[in-house]
């Protein structure tokens, strides 16, 4: 079995329920980006793996607003 049959993230538990709820406190598209970037996961993988978080990411303003 080549490393491509395996998921490409291997996360503990802590590290999953970080990443799940840094998407969802996130305010906007670009906040996900960020997470996406700390977590080492790019947006095809993010979309094949997390459809569920996806569709949570997909309501999300591009950008949050100024006021905050």
């Amino acid at each position: 079995m080549d490393d491509k049959d395996c998921c490409f993230l291997l996360l503990s538990g802590r590290e999953s329920s970080a990443f799940w709820l840094d998407i969802h406190l996130a305010a906007s598209k670009a906040e996900v980006a960020e997470v996406l970037h700390r977590h080492n996961v790019s947006e095809d993988d993010f979309v094949k793996e997390f459809p569920d978080l996806a569709k949570v990411v997909q309501v999300l303003p591009a950008q949050g607003s100024a006021s905050q």
